[in-house]
């Protein structure tokens, strides 16, 4: 579905309120079952909390809720019960998935034919889905702004968070991730000033090389979330950003949406489509080698005002058109065109 992206730019005043299970991990601040929550609040529906982590999440559980409160429809994101489990709330409801992960694993497949709409974050992966479900469409993922508020930057800010390079996310052992790491070592060898953020590097052989080499030492320390995020995108000069499937068709992870939402001047691995998300060079900047990523870190920080306004036009674009109470519109209409 390629317009789904097109419309739902606001809210939807004229919108028939809902009343929506959602069965996501709520356990922590950080956890994305927060954003779908306020996104669908903000659009007037009410939503039904089920904590995916409750030791009392079950099968039972949910058909008591769906019969004392007779939702419209449940809405879930993984495999937070057995699929079997939501083959029968189908005999009572209709099951929404939205899937947050650019890649199916062998577990996927019986949850999408569980659903009566699939959304799946990769307009790339659309295709093989329909093989087990013909309602399936792309849905992206996006910001949540409540989430990532700054507050006021103190000077222990700027000496913590401020950097010409940044960035955000997992250093893993997964083939995905390890492009990454030499990208970062590369920007690190050229002389900038980089720190990154996110999960410990695991202490594996092969990676000790890294974690007593410069990238080791340029790690942050810890994973960031929310007030503290907001801070590193607004006082690193050039926030870097790598997609784990970037050849996959608008496969945009999240952190595109949070990065530039929070007002970083973000400069990322081109991903297949991306253009039709966030204009390059306008409202953010890619690139598709080593070579280029270096040549381009070199000319934006010599270009503050150039930066600056790319960070602006595009932190514009995110809170027009990309954050949850928007994208969850979109979705109720996805829902409400097919069934």
């Amino acid at each position: 579905m390629k317009t789904c992206l097109k419309v739902c730019y606001g809210r939807k005043d004229n919108m028939t309120s809902k009343k929506i299970i959602l069965i996501a991990e709520l356990s922590q601040s950080w956890n994305d079952g927060w954003y779908y929550k306020t996104g669908l609040e903000q659009n007037g529906h009410e939503v039904i909390p089920v904590n995916a982590d409750s030791a009392d999440n079950s099968e039972e559980k949910v058909l008591r809720l769906i019969k004392e409160r007779r939702p419209d429809f449940l809405f879930h994101l993984k495999d937070e019960l057995p699929a079997a489990s939501f083959e029968e709330f189908r005999k009572e409801i209709r099951v929404i998935q939205w899937y947050p992960d650019p890649v199916i694993p062998d577990w996927l497949p019986a949850y999408v034919k569980a659903s009566d709409v699939f959304l799946t974050m990769s307009e790339g992966l659309v295709g093989k889905l329909r093989e087990f479900n013909p309602h399936v469409f792309w849905l992206s993922q996006a910001f949540e702004p409540s989430a990532f508020a700054a507050g006021e930057i103190t000077d222990k800010d700027r000496e913590l968070y401020s950097c010409d390079v940044t960035f955000v996310g997992n250093l893993g052992s997964k083939p995905q991730y390890l492009p990454r790491r030499t990208y970062l070592k590369s920007v690190l060898d050229h002389g900038f000033d980089l720190k990154w953020w996110g999960p410990r590097m695991p202490r594996k052989f092969s990676t000790v090389p890294f974690i007593f080499g410069k990238l080791g030492r340029a790690y942050g320390g810890r994973l960031v979330w929310g007030e503290e995020h907001a801070k590193i995108s607004k006082l690193s000069r050039i926030y870097l950003g790598f997609d784990s499937k970037p050849d996959l068709r608008k496969s945009m992870s999240e952190r595109i949406y949070i990065a530039v939402g929070c007002g970083a001047f973000y400069m990322c691995l081109h991903v297949d489509g991306i253009e039709e998300i966030l204009e390059p060079d306008r409202e953010i900047v890619t690139f598709e080698s080593e070579e280029e990523m270096i040549d381009k870190i070199k000319y934006y920080l010599k270009h503050d005002e150039l930066r600056r306004k790319i960070a602006e036009a595009g932190q514009k674009r995110v809170f027009k058109e990309h954050t949850y109470d928007v994208r969850t519109a979109q979705m109720i209409k996805i829902i409400e065109d097919i069934i």
